[in-house]
């Protein structure tokens, strides 16, 4: 409320600023005219009168408001109750997208895993029981007597993890297994109403396919996970900790980590990723752990190092999906009777290759994607038949099937609809080939490289562009705005001349012709310069989102030095007036700032994108205005300072660069032009992505991966 309130209040400031410094330069050419005063010194002093009032509210208003907000914020436990509510709707609404429970989740079943994978029974009952800094044994009857109790269905995920003296867990699977979904409801679970305990810890899903286990602690990868789906809990943590508010969380054991995908974390990593966790745990702290079945083997048994085993988890196994299991939810999500015939010739048949592949609930809900109708749909409408997987030539093994279904999934996705209000404003070989781009650059980037990147971070865009590509962008744009601005000051110029009577010299004095010239030049210099100097591996001036500007004294002591280098520069060649105005601008611009998102409902990209786009024009209204009255002030040419104040605005805020990046890439075709709302479309009525915080991911790894090998083996 205290930071909605200032950003109001900076509102109503810079307008009233506005107005002043208008009336300012009214007023200086009206006692010039009638008074015979200086007309620059009389409008050098309005201006430096009005500048550094306003200084001083905004200064003020900060202060007061830090403190309101240190009065009344949350503590701990209430940030900890705000973020639960947050992810739970979070993966609700992801589960409704993905149609979770209709007709109803897939049955996925399991059995206690390997016993060579994991610690022995007695070493957890063990460890829970005597362990230093454990807490009190739960009743009697609490836990299970042994491994083999754990066997059981999806239905009872929570007493699952109750049953293992340690809350610690392996999910063990083959590919598409449903070792994700079955987190989703294990977070989904431990929410519901009655489970968790107000100010308990909080359940929270991350995909580990974006740890470098090599150069970060597991801790400090949650944190910027943390703070990145959930941008306001990068604020200052409560009660005075000299930490943020994720940090200070995970150090109070209030995270249950259901970290999702070891499997997907480099071959050589994985080892070190089970180390890093280890050194994570501490006594009592519960976590979740999924991996493919080989590839967690592999890690915990090297052939050429020390076994590892993740202290103190139990693990289980997920088994096959019974093929009666598969009928039934084909049959039943057919929408009818019609739609349910359709499946008869196949399921009756039951080809060997086909039954296979659809034993997992990856395949088997492609497989209901591409045959079966949307609701509302006539049975006909989904196109093919399931009568084509009968032919054995052409599906002669379980992964010619896989890859079909695979390769079918997009195009039955953006297949046309019957109703025109739920048809898809792109084609579907547009959709196809945008998201080919998307798959091919997570998956390969940089490129001739297999990478690890599974997100899709808005902000991150630029990271596909070459530092080339980022410097003509951003210099052909900061050319054509800084143009109209030296143009429009140079119609200024002549103005200001001609009322006064007299010849004005300086800056405002150019032409509208020259002033366009010098901008343009001024505009594609730096932003050229910006956009390839800045240029990395993780992309040009990378920033994560904001949701306002804020003035913070605190950061305008940086701008001190700047404001008296410049104040001083100023008096001894223009005057001490001119120094003085100078200095105070200097000192005012700096102070400016960008800060986190609040978290008032579920991260989202698009809500993320919204509330950094309008800082990002705050920015620009502020050092492009401002560089423009130094650069007059200086007697330089103010496009110089306007394009330098427009690239301030670009390296503070990420929706100027996304802009500049989703221009260049529709302009040559990889991306639409409204590359969010097709992201959104692709999540929401599509089911080809998946959100999980501020990213987009696809559906399902192996997905990524085969329509990037796709494009890579140019079958696409």
């Amino acid at each position: 409320m205290a930071r909605r309130s200032f950003n109001a209040r900076v509102r109503r400031t810079g307008a009233i600023a506005v107005v002043l410094l208008v009336g300012s330069a009214v007023a200086a050419v009206v006692l010039a005219r009638y008074y015979h005063l200086g007309t620059t010194a009389t409008l050098v002093g309005l201006v430096g009168g009005v500048t550094a009032l306003t200084g001083l509210w905004l200064t003020w208003a900060a202060y007061r408001d830090d403190r309101e907000e240190a009065a009344g914020g949350l503590d701990l436990a209430g940030v900890a109750n705000k973020l639960a509510s947050q992810v739970r709707r979070q993966w609700e609404d992801e589960a409704a997208i993905r149609q979770l429970n209709d007709p109803y989740p897939l049955p996925v079943r399991w059995v206690a895993a390997d016993d060579t994978l994991v610690q022995t029974w007695a070493s957890l009952v063990r460890l829970a029981t005597v362990g230093a800094g454990w807490p009190p044994a739960p009743p009697p009857g609490t836990w299970a007597d042994g491994p083999d109790q754990l066997a059981g269905g999806d239905a009872d995920l929570v007493g699952l993890l109750e049953r293992v003296p340690t809350g610690r867990l392996v999910i063990l699977g083959e590919p598409g297994a449903g070792k994700t979904m079955l987190a989703v409801r294990l977070v989904l679970d431990l929410l519901a109403d009655g489970r968790r305990a107000p100010g308990g810890p909080v359940p929270i899903l991350a995909p580990l396919a974006s740890w470098d286990p090599q150069r970060q602690s597991l801790h400090g990868w949650l944190e910027r996970r943390l703070t990145t789906d959930y941008p306001s809990l990068a604020m200052p943590a409560p009660d005075g900790a000299a930490t943020n508010r994720a940090r200070a969380l995970l150090n109070a054991g209030l995270i249950l980590a259901v970290l999702d995908g070891l499997d997907e974390i480099g071959d050589t990593l994985r080892g070190r990723a089970l180390v890093r966790i280890n050194d994570a745990l501490r006594p009592g702290q519960r976590l979740v752990l999924t991996s493919r079945t080989t590839a967690y083997q592999h890690a915990s048994t090297p052939n050429d190092g020390p076994e590892i085993r993740l202290t103190g988890a139990a693990g289980i196994q997920l088994s096959p999906l019974d093929p009666a299991v598969i009928a039934d939810y084909l049959r039943g999500s057919a929408g009818g009777p019609a739609g349910a015939a359709r499946w008869d010739p196949l399921l009756t048949a039951w080809p060997a290759p086909v039954a296979q592949a659809l034993t997992t609930p990856l395949m088997a809900t492609l497989a209901r994607t591409i045959y079966n109708p949307r609701p509302g749909e006539p049975p006909l409408a989904a196109g093919h038949t399931p009568s084509e997987l009968l032919d054995q030539t052409r599906f002669s093994t379980r992964t010619v099937v896989e890859q079909h279904l695979f390769d079918g999934f997009i195009p039955a996705a953006y297949r046309p609809h019957h109703d025109p209000t739920e048809r898809c404003r792109w084609k579907p070989a547009d959709a196809e080939r945008w998201l080919v781009y998307l798959a091919y650059h997570l998956e390969f980037f940089p490129p001739f490289r297999r990478s690890l990147i599974v997100d899709f971070a808005w902000w991150q865009l630029t990271a596909r562009l070459s530092g080339l590509e980022c410097g003509l962008t951003a210099g052909l744009a900061l050319a054509l705005v800084v143009g109209l601005a030296g143009a429009l000051l140079g119609a200024l110029g002549y103005g200001f001349a001609g009322l006064l009577g007299h010849g004005f010299t300086g800056a405002l004095g150019y032409a509208p012709l020259g002033g366009l010239v010098i901008g343009l030049i001024c505009g594609f210099l730096g932003g050229f310069v910006l956009g390839f100097a800045g240029r990395s591996s993780d992309g040009p001036w990378s920033r994560s989102p904001a949701r306002a500007v804020r003035w913070l004294p605190r950061r305008a002591v940086f701008g001190l030095g700047y404001g008296l280098l410049g104040g001083i520069t100023a008096a001894f060649v223009h005057g001490p007036m001119r120094g003085i105005v100078a200095g105070l601008l200097f000192i005012l611009l700096c102070g400016l700032k960008t800060v986190p998102t609040d978290l008032k409902e579920a991260a989202s990209p698009a809500r993320t994108l919204r509330q950094d786009r309008a800082p990002f024009y705050w920015l620009c209204l502020a050092w492009g205005l401002g560089g423009g009255l130094i650069g007059w002030l200086l007697h330089t040419p103010p496009e110089i300072w306007i394009a330098f104040g427009l690239a301030l605005a670009l390296i503070e805020s990420a929706w100027g660069l996304f802009a500049l990046a989703r221009t260049w890439l529709a302009a040559r075709g990889r991306l639409p032009r409204d590359l969010m709302a097709f992201l959104a479309d692709a999540h929401e009525k599509r089911g080809v992505l998946r959100q999980v915080g501020a990213v987009y991911q696809f559906r399902h790894i192996e997905l990524q991966r085969r329509i990037a090998d796709r494009h890579r083996g140019g079958a696409v």
